[in-house]
């Protein structure tokens, strides 16, 4: 009986043992993958780092500007198709419109003719009224800043038609403010048709001047063509 007892002590000591030991193991391995996250982590941020890429606006080159306008050369005319009132044309190439919006905002843009005069030679004087077909506006845009892109919102009134003389303004083009830049059109012709002539005319260059304005709410910019 004493016997038995003494074997069954012993047995449950060894399995005892046995559970001890496995914890022991347990513990280890867990250590040793604990150890190894550990350095892993710190190899990690040896060998990575974060940074920043930043820029700042410069607000003073923000603007809204009138660049260009064209000017109307009809050349030599026959005194014959003034006094009949006829109309001419130029074909010529007039020139470019361009203007400049990088203003930090939505706001768009109204540009017009506000005054024009008659067309004058000393005390000889001219009316008529002046039309032009411009292209669209288009930016110039890419790394070397030769692809051409339409300008969006950028439009001409249908056809800009100016009367000499005038003091009322005359709608040419405008902004809905969805595209920012410099934007140029070409005007590639023209036409002039005469309205009302001295009976009397001297000799020589007729000249009218038109005055330009590109406004946002108010005047910001302005241009005189002859």
């Amino acid at each position: 009986m004493y016997s038995f007892r003494k074997e069954e002590f012993i047995m449950k000591k060894n399995k005892l043992a046995k559970m001890a030991a496995a914890v022991l193991m347990t513990g280890s391995i867990a250590a040793l993958g604990t150890s190894k996250v550990n350095a892993e982590d710190g190899a990690s941020s040896a060998t990575q780092k974060s940074s920043t890429a930043t820029f700042t606006i410069d607000t003073s080159k923000a603007k809204l500007t009138l660049d260009k306008v064209p000017s109307f050369d009809f050349g030599s005319v026959d005194p014959a198709d003034i006094y009949a009132k006829k109309t001419v044309s130029s074909n010529k190439g007039s020139g470019e419109i361009q203007v400049t919006d990088t203003r930090l905002n939505a706001t768009g843009w109204n540009l017009a003719v506000s005054k024009t005069t008659a067309l004058t030679n000393g005390s000889s004087s001219i009316e008529g009224d002046l039309t032009f077909t411009p292209s669209s506006f288009s930016f110039m845009t890419g790394s070397d800043g030769k692809t051409k892109i339409d300008a969006t919102g950028w439009t001409f009134s249908k056809t800009p038609t100016l009367n000499l003389p005038s003091t009322s303004s005359a709608a040419i083009a405008s902004s809905k403010g969805t595209d920012k830049g410099t934007g140029t059109a070409t005007v590639e012709s023209a036409n002039l048709k005469f309205t009302k002539i001295d009976n009397t005319l001297a000799p020589g260059t007729y000249t009218s001047n038109l005055t330009w304005n590109l406004e946002t709410g108010t005047a910001e910019g302005g241009k005189g063509s002859e």
